[in-house]
């Protein structure tokens, strides 16, 4: 049977879980449409890439510059 204690620092643990994941879903900064592509800088229109090829490596970098 658990205690006072046990109970509490499972809920703190559920708790600290639930915050770390809300901050990892606030920090998803996904490029917009702005009329360049955010890795050529071609001008496009209505998306934030030219291609897939230009997302892909934008993407790569991203993760390595973590």
């Amino acid at each position: 049977m658990a205690d006072f204690a046990d109970l509490a620092a499972e809920r703190e643990q559920q708790e600290t879980a639930r915050a770390i994941e809300a901050a990892r879903s606030r920090t998803s900064h996904e490029p917009v449409a702005c009329g360049l592509c955010h890795n050529c800088e071609e001008v496009i229109e209505g998306a934030a890439f030219c291609d897939a090829d230009c997302r892909d490596d934008w993407e790569l970098r991203r993760r390595a510059a973590r």
